[in-house]
């Protein structure tokens, strides 16, 4: 009865606590009236030393104590409670132990929820929290930690996290959103639903990190000017540095792009046979329906479904309703298809004239640029490089795709030529400078256009230099040597 009693008042105060507003307080402030404040302060004390030290095991009484006695103390009990927990459970090995950490975790994220309001109230800018920050986090701790874990009961609390952070998830958080999504989908590979479930998840996986990554582009990047007289070959060439603020978004949110890319490639949940079943009856069903239209070009153009049947019959319905960019681009993918280069380079740039998004202008910019450098157009190919850079100047590709037509129109004896090599370098310099997320390819195709560069030991006997600068088809670069 005495448990029961301690119990509801323990409810009470947690409803009374998250209605209350203490802004301004400091924690002596908010544990004024506690008749635990003294033991409170000390069990911090006790819990922090031990969180010191990773000691978890000999933190959670005093923890538990804060917790329970006062979880309006300080917003970090919570998050020190969930990383005490955390590391309990990972090196547990008994399951009923196990479960009953596991049990504790799920409670922090629960209390901290109620509490919000009053924890909100107190915090900084960077320790303020929303409702889907937590369920975000709860959802991931999960997924993760639960000993008997459910992928649906895990993908129901990311989608809600999710739902409500949009583009301000957290990179772990949806690390952990697309493998439970995949690993949802493996279960029920026949479930059209869960399927489309999938493949909406990867899409909207792949826009958050998308924008993420173009935000990095946003932040200056330094440049070393090349040191050719130094002793460390390393210096004798440019090099471009990315600022903190760019590398730390790259860092969190380019590992779930690949990643969120490596599982979609595994699962074939786009597989355009697949998508054709799925799509094909509806596409009928939904010939006067614009709007839906555009989203099934949109997902088989994203997994390079472009060539299916389905794809051009939902292409057509949509340019007799209306000459969307949509239906211009699969109208020449048809054109593609059959062979038809000119054909499709009209309805290509017809896509471009009716398109207001610069961002998408971009897009089919560079696919018609891609497409000239595959048929060995390198002229025309510059040219759209040239028109998606002034459409979207943080396009590192196409810097990279100029860099290669210039490495492939490299003539003349092996000085002039490495003088292409030298100018190619460049643009992959220009590349990472604007687009952080190309660095890595640019640095790939950098190191192949640097092995070309005229030998030093052939320069010395010639009298030529490092870092002149020379003319080579119809701009400037520095000479390099290696």
């Amino acid at each position: 009865m005495k448990k029961i009693l301690f119990a509801c008042a323990l409810t009470f105060a947690s409803v009374v606590a998250s209605a209350q507003n203490l802004s301004g307080t400091t924690i002596n402030d908010r544990l004024a009236n506690n008749p635990d404040s003294a033991e409170v302060l000390q069990s911090i004390s006790l819990y922090r030393d031990a969180f010191k030290t990773n000691n978890f095991a000999e933190a959670i009484e005093p923890w538990e104590f804060v917790f329970t006695k006062a979880p309006l103390a300080q917003i970090r009990v919570y998050t020190d409670g969930a990383w005490i927990f955390e590391n309990l459970i990972s090196k547990e090995t008994d399951a009923a132990k196990k479960k009953e950490y596991f049990d504790k975790l799920m409670n922090i994220y629960d209390q901290r929820l109620k509490n919000l309001d009053a924890l909100n109230s107190f915090a900084t800018p960077k320790t303020t929290s929303t409702k889907g920050n937590i369920i975000c986090r709860k959802a991931y701790d999960y997924y993760y930690y639960c000993p008997q874990m459910d992928n649906n009961v895990a993908y129901k609390m990311f989608k809600e996290g999710i739902d409500d952070m949009g583009p301000n998830t957290e990179g772990f958080v949806l690390f952990g959103f697309i493998e439970c999504s995949y690993n949802r989908f493996l279960q029920n590979k026949d479930n059209i639903d869960i399927r489309q479930d999938f493949i909406q998840d990867y899409m909207n996986t792949n826009d958050i990190c998308d924008r993420l990554l173009d935000q990095a582009k946003e932040y200056p990047s330094e440049t070393i000017p090349a040191d050719p007289d130094s002793e460390d070959s390393t210096k004798w060439v440019e090099q471009v540095v990315l600022s903190p603020e760019a590398q730390k978004i790259i860092d969190n949110y380019q590992p779930v792009q690949n990643k969120a890319n490596d599982l979609f490639v595994a699962s074939g949940a786009a597989d355009c046979d697949a998508l054709e079943k799925i799509y094909g009856a509806q596409v009928e069903a939904n010939k006067d329906n614009l709007q839906y239209l555009n989203s099934v070009l949109a997902i088989l153009n994203n997994f390079e479904c472009d060539k299916s049947n389905i794809y051009y019959v939902a292409a057509d319905y949509a340019y007799q309703i209306n000459k969307t960019p949509q239906a211009a681009i699969g109208k020449a993918s048809k054109l593609l298809k059959d062979g038809d280069i000119n054909g499709a380079i009209k309805y290509f740039d017809e896509a471009l004239s009716l398109e207001s998004d610069n961002a998408k202008k971009a897009k089919y910019s560079y696919i018609v640029a891609a497409l000239m450098y595959k048929k060995g157009n390198l002229g025309q190919c510059r040219a759209y490089c040239r028109k998606t850079l002034s459409l979207n100047p943080s396009n590192g590709g196409a810097y990279l795709l100029q860099a290669s037509c210039i490495a492939r129109s490299a003539s003349g004896d092996h000085l002039e030529r490495s003088k292409y090599y030298c100018l190619a370098y460049d643009y992959c310099n220009k590349a990472k400078a604007v687009d952080p997320a190309s660095a890595a390819r640019a640095n790939r195709a950098a190191a192949g256009y640097a092995a070309h560069f005229y030998p030093k030991s052939e320069a010395f006997f010639a009298g030529i230099k490092a870092g002149q600068v020379v003319s080579v088809a119809g701009e400037t670069t520095t000479l390099r040597l290696r």
